[in-house]
């Protein structure tokens, strides 16, 4: 007897396809089949009664193989869920989640005394055995092969939690079997947040449970391993996307099996799929790298908490500044909110002073004023290290010439060029092409230019000019790429090798340096005046991070803010540590915007090689809006009109409900001429609507 069933293809592709089987297999069973003559992988979304069949059976092709392990029930609803709610294909969202692990072999470890380990040689050099101890005890099955892979056999050090940590912890509900929960944890920097969770992941292990923690950047996850490894003695596993082939399905293998194992990975691993689920904690839950910008878009933080939902399972939320939306969903009781007011290591929060660059103008060549300057120098002289913060990457914004000031732009895109000086080339930051630094202007053909504004590459001149005889290192994603180098670079912080950082806002995600004393913002005004809604929300979780890297141990630090709007409320919230405040006014102006979190925002973006195409499928837009009766927004074109060689123009709906939401975006997708669909790029929730 034939069984039908419904196998949606790993792949850019919404409809599944129909398969047969000799024998019955359960739903959400990873399989091979064959596809335009060749093997594809696929897993199964429904099984066929033989009835609902309108076409030849006989036509009907076989499943090739069927894979030892299969999705879960409560997955496939969290990856329908996921491609109905983001507008993604289904199959693209499997491809994302199982990432092809079924093609590899894998080689067993080894279990010896209920300790597992990776290979027969690591096990005989830490137990000190002969090759006749090794064929002794392999002879009396007392050590076995086993297809587990989490190494974890007993904590190596306690996490000992203070009071407020404590009670925050007995809050969490571990025993209770099927029990959703979302606990937001609202602690200012150094409070201990990390621990608190670690202490969750402890007791979420010992009930033989799996737990996911997500980290904003793939540059934290090795720093964020030494810190679990000092309590756990083990590894967890690490997913990004430079893992290899067999390690990748190494963890799907453990993942799929349901072998208690913990993960951190960035956004991406939201959608591994867990078979038994319990823990989930998004670090930084504010941050803006949880959302997934290039190809299929969705957050990563959203998606944790409807994982969390299908799991039955806690979740946890951290932050030292969470985002409105979070604390928004708090305050209407949808999540339970926790504070830790205080340093763990009981030192006052850093003492905020705004320098107005106004009164304190450096003169034209320099960016560091004499308060910063002073502060500095006396914070060196007491052996404390000290941060220079500048959110912008590169030597220079942008060159311009000397004779017309016209900038040089991108060929591919409309966006400026910035000067890197230690690779000596321009780069776009958009398209990521290198130009070379000679170039002649395209309106007056002069071959003179000049560097105008002031990246990190800039600032560490300066720097270095300013503080000779001190060792200074630069931060950002540039500088951490490499694995070794971003070992050297904190290892010679740690050791008190370097004395100034000069650091972007990856230095503001979870780094600990316990002899940083003094931050120097020098650029604080760059992202508050964006057109972006969201520009004062990001800018004050932005400085609040960075000022929470000083005086995290021993005597209070320091932070010094240079700006040219003194009186901005942002500044005055940072100066007084009142939050709060802040966020009441910011929370106030979106409500009387219609803007998130009080309305939910759809955006529809073309994207087309060619402008008056483009206006064509504008124009269908418009009709199909009209004639349905749609209130939609646009088309106005993106803050970078002409990007990667393509025009961008958007449409936006503004709704107070993710339902009406999806139905008005359903009916544009569903009535546009099927030709024009691959030129939309649905975001539900984008992060800026500029």
């Amino acid at each position: 007897m034939d069984y039908y069933y419904q196998v949606m293809p790993l792949g850019q592709i919404n409809e599944g396809l129909t398969y047969k089987l000799s024998y019955s297999i359960q739903v959400g069973s990873i399989v091979e089949i064959p596809l335009r003559k060749k093997k594809s992988t696929g897993v199964i979304i429904s099984q066929i009664n033989i009835k609902d069949l309108k076409f030849n059976i006989n036509k009907v092709l076989s499943i090739s193989n069927v894979h030892q392990f299969a999705i879960s029930a409560e997955n496939l609803d969290f990856y329908k869920y996921v491609s109905k709610h983001c507008f993604i294909d289904l199959g693209m969202i499997l491809k994302m989640a199982v990432q092809r692990f079924p093609d590899t072999q894998l080689k067993s470890y080894y279990l010896f005394k209920n300790k597992i380990y990776e290979t027969q040689k690591s096990l005989i050099s830490k137990l000190n055995l002969s090759k006749k101890d090794w064929q002794k005890l392999s002879e009396e099955k007392k050590i076995s092969q086993i297809t587990k892979s989490f190494i974890f056999d007993q904590m190596a050090q306690n996490i000992s939690l203070n009071f407020d940590q404590e009670k925050i912890f007995k809050s969490f509900e571990f025993n209770q079997k099927n029990n959703f929960q979302v606990h937001l944890v609202d602690g200012v920097t150094g409070s201990g947040k990390t621990e608190l969770y670690l202490k969750a992941v402890e007791s979420n292990l010992g009930n033989g449970n799996q737990s996911l923690i997500l980290l904003p950047e793939i540059a934290l996850t090795e720093e964020w391993s030494k810190r679990f490894f000092k309590y756990f003695g083990c590894r967890p596993f690490i997913w990004h996307s430079k893992q290899s082939k067999i390690q990748k399905a190494r963890i799907m293998r453990s993942l799929l099996s349901g072998e208690p194992c913990v993960l951190v990975g960035a956004r991406s691993s939201v959608l591994l799929p867990f078979k038994n689920l319990k823990l989930i904690v998004c670090d930084e839950e504010h941050d803006s790298s949880y959302k997934q910008e290039d190809g299929p878009k969705y957050q990563a933080r959203d998606m944790a908490i409807y994982k969390a939902k299908c799991s039955k399972a806690l979740c946890l939320l951290i932050s030292a500044s969470p985002s409105l939306e979070s604390l928004h969903n708090s305050s209407q009781d949808k999540f339970k909110i926790h504070n830790l007011s205080n340093q763990f290591h009981k030192t006052q929060l850093p003492l905020v002073e705004i320098v107005d660059m106004n009164q304190s103008k450096p003169s034209s060549k320099a960016w560091i004023s004499k308060q910063v300057f002073d502060e500095t120098n006396k914070i060196l002289k007491q052996k404390g290290q000290v941060l220079f913060f500048l959110n912008r990457r590169g030597y220079a914004p942008s060159k311009i010439c000397a004779s017309c000031h016209t900038p040089i732009q991108c060929q591919n895109c409309a966006a400026n060029l910035v000067y890197h000086k230690k690779i000596d080339r321009l780069v776009c930051h958009h398209c990521s092409n290198f130009f070379e630094p000679d170039q002649i202007c395209k309106m007056c053909s002069s071959e003179k230019f000049v560097s105008i504004g002031i990246g990190l590459e800039r600032l560490q001149e300066e720097v270095a000019r300013l503080f000779p005889g001190y060792s200074n290192q630069l931060i950002s994603s540039d500088t951490l790429k490499s694995k070794k180098n971003k070992k050297d670079i904190i290892e010679n912080i740690y050791n008190l090798k370097t004395n100034l950082l000069i650091g972007s806002q990856i230095i503001g995600k979870s780094f600990h340096f316990p002899n940083l004393k003094l931050v120097n913002i020098i650029d604080a005004d760059s992202s508050l005046y964006s057109p972006d809604f969201r520009a004062m929300e990001k800018t004050y979780q932005l400085l609040q991070q960075v000022a929470g890297r000083s005086g995290r141990e021993g005597d209070r630090g320091k932070v010094l803010i240079q700006t040219y709007s003194p009186q901005h409320s942002i500044y005055n919230s940072l100066k007084n540590q009142s939050r709060d405040q802040f966020i009441k006014l910011e929370l106030q102006r979106r409500e009387e915007n219609n803007l998130p979190p009080f309305y939910k925002i759809a955006q529809i973006q073309l994207i087309h090689p060619n402008v008056s195409a483009l206006r064509e499928v504008c124009q269908e837009i418009l009709d199909i809006s009209k004639n349905s009766k749609l209130d939609i927004l646009g088309p106005v074109p993106s803050l970078i009109p002409y990007k990667m060689r393509h025009f961008h123009e958007n449409f936006y709906f503004k709704e107070r409900s993710y339902q009406a939401l999806r139905k008005k975006t359903d009916i544009v997708i569903t009535k546009i001429t099927p030709k024009y669909r691959r030129f939309l790029n649905i975001d539900i929730d984008p992060l800026s609507i500029a």
